[in-house]
């Protein structure tokens, strides 16, 4: 081909053509995928039409589909400001939704312009851009930044921007999954893998994620290449990974055996808890319970409503750290004699919100707040925010040396947690806390609230500096949880010391005065706070936890020795996100 015509900086996409809604309506082909994708817009913007179908357009052996779709609407601008300034102007506009679809083999690419983003997101591969790169990255480019999400840690995405000459291999690590990087393009890709494109002597930039794009205005014929050329390299089984975390993205073994068995995990679970038959003592499964997207907002929740699909009845709770209990049992009580199947069922349409002062702040069903960890096939398997994961062969080695180094390099030398945790009166974390409040420079701050969030657990006052130690019984999937109360706890109080604004400091205080178990203890309100912005004594917030394993009752040079890679890979995230906030973090095991 040849085209004179003019050149774009253009965005590559792909469908997921594992998605479930083809698999679930038989879609087999390339024609039918598109039909189906183009027909669900078509939906949206009350255009359906049984009888509108693309049709493909051949040029050298790939199959075109292009679709667009106009729609005329008023700018908001129009109700905006008041009719006597709006009824002598015409604010009506065109939006225009262009996708064009390219086929090769069993594969479908896409490019979008106007809207046409609208048309496809639903159905594209969330890591394409991103896998296309592994194929053809050494991993010694120079990377300009990158946008990763955590495992752990309050933060869902973060964004770095570097400085000249750091390479990719130097930002990587295997406790992050990147999500978009831009890269500068060496001249060995150039040469190798784009050889049809005339990139001149300038520095090219690519934009990889979701989508594959090379800044650099190109033609059609540069793209009908660059689809062939994408096309056959991923053929190929050598990559460079950019994480040691893979997502899974075959919903057949997702559907079969990871959800299935997390179901079967509950479902035992909720017998040991509630039924004739429950243990004194339940081992609550590897889990963390949190909303996917909005860790934030869920633990700002001063209320949490459960709502069953086929129950008109709303369940409501306060204590963020009994929600999965609670659903379990409001499952448990509402139904009789339950199978796995009919649990199944039933569990799959609890819905839980989070609201705060009667406003929405989150809402999600019940199974995407989990955060777990499964052993399949004697291989770690995580759901993570909804999305499943394995790991690489060399994980558990990397993540057992990291985390053993983590504790040696941050553990509190003072001995400031000396009272012991009896585990034989199933002592709870809110007991062990009070065991401190008669402590001269010991302040029990647990369950003392601002924004309803915890500033700490334990608060010590040595000599030069001040110690918020935040409490947890177990080294499992709850050090997660730990992770983010201190995370979202230091980011709060920075906040507040940083902007003068004291707000969430004195609500502590306040919440702190109103508890009865803390009237022979007052905190003069003036006198605290001057005590905790002292710029003259450093803060360190502490990580306390007390391993309830009895074949490894010590963590600290034994991690190889527990099972839960969430709770190793929380520390060491949780490590990192604080060096970030400029709050050193102590660690330390409760005796």
């Amino acid at each position: 081909m040849d085209f004179e015509k003019p050149e774009y900086d253009i965005k590559i996409y792909q469908i997921d053509t594992t998605h479930y809604e083809f698999k679930k309506n038989e879609l087999n082909s390339n024609a039918d995928i598109i039909n189906y994708v183009v027909k669900k817009h078509r939906e949206k913007v009350n255009k359906a039409d049984e009888n509108f179908r693309l049709f493909p357009n051949t040029i050298d052996g790939i199959e075109y589909y292009t679709y667009s779709y106009t729609e005329e609407k008023e700018t908001y601008w129009k109700n905006f400001i008041p009719e006597t300034l709006s009824k002598t102007h015409d604010f009506s506009v065109k939006l225009i939704s262009f996708v064009l679809f390219a086929c090769i083999e069993n594969n479908i690419y896409a490019i979008v312009g106007g809207g046409g983003s609208r048309v496809i997101i639903r159905y594209q591969y969330q890591r394409f851009g991103l896998d296309f790169f592994e194929h053809i990255t050494d991993l010694d480019e120079e990377v300009l930044s990158i946008e990763f999400r955590g495992i752990s840690g309050k933060l869902s995405k973060r964004k770095d921007i570097f400085k000249d000459g750091l390479k990719l291999i130097d930002v990587l690590n295997f406790t992050n999954i990147p999500s978009k990087i831009n890269i500068k393009l060496k001249q060995e890709i150039k040469d190798s893998v784009f050889p049809f494109i005339d990139f001149t002597d300038r520095t090219t930039i690519i934009e990889i994620g979701s989508y594959f794009n090379i800044k650099h205005k190109i033609s059609f014929n540069d793209l009908h290449n660059i689809f062939i050329t994408i096309n056959e390299i991923s053929k190929g089984k050598d990559k460079k990974q950019l994480t040691s975390f893979v997502e899974v993205k075959d919903k057949g073994i997702i559907k079969d055996v990871y959800k299935k068995e997390l179901i079967f995990v509950l479902f035992n679970y909720m017998n040991e808890l509630f039924s004739p038959g429950r243990t004194d003592f339940p081992k609550q499964p590897e889990i963390e319970f949190v909303h996917p997207s909005n860790i934030q907002d869920f633990y700002e929740s001063d209320l949490y409503v459960f709502k069953l699909k086929d129950i008109n009845k709303k369940f409501e709770f306060r204590d963020k750290e009994k929600l999965l209990y609670q659903g379990l049992k409001i499952i448990y009580e509402n139904y009789e004699n339950l199978d796995l199947i009919e649990f199944r069922r039933i569990i799959s349409g609890l819905w839980l919100y989070g609201l705060r002062k009667n406003k929405t702040l989150t809402k999600g069903v019940f199974l995407d707040h989990i955060i777990c960890e499964l052993n399949i096939e004697n291989k770690p398997i995580f759901q993570i925010d909804t999305r499943w994961f394995k790991v690489e062969d060399n994980f558990t080695t990397s993540i057992n040396e990291l985390c053993n180094r983590m504790i040696e390099l941050n553990y509190l030398d003072q001995d400031i947690l000396t009272e012991k945790w009896d585990f034989s009166k199933n002592e709870d974390e809110g007991y062990y806390n009070r065991k401190y409040h008669s402590k001269e420079n010991y302040w029990v701050f647990d369950k003392a609230l601002g924004q309803n969030i915890e500033l700490c657990d334990i608060l010590y006052e040595s000599d030069n500096a001040l110690y918020f130690i935040h409490v947890k019984k177990g080294f499992d999937g709850k050090i997660r949880d730990l992770s983010n109360q201190i995370q979202v706890s230091a980011a709060r109080f920075n906040n507040d010391v940083s902007s003068g604004n004291l707000i969430f400091i004195e609500q502590v205080i306040d919440s702190y005065n109103n508890r009865v178990e803390n009237k022979n203890k007052l905190i003069d309100k003036k006198t605290f706070i001057s005590k905790l912005t002292n710029k003259n004594k450093r803060i360190e917030f502490v990580m306390a936890f007390k391993s309830d394993a009895i074949k490894t009752p010590l963590v600290k040079g034994n991690v190889e020795s527990i099972k839960s890679n969430i709770a190793k890979y929380s520390l060491i995230q949780c490590v990192r996100e604080m060096n970030m906030l400029s709050f050193p973090i102590k660690i330390v095991e409760i005796p």
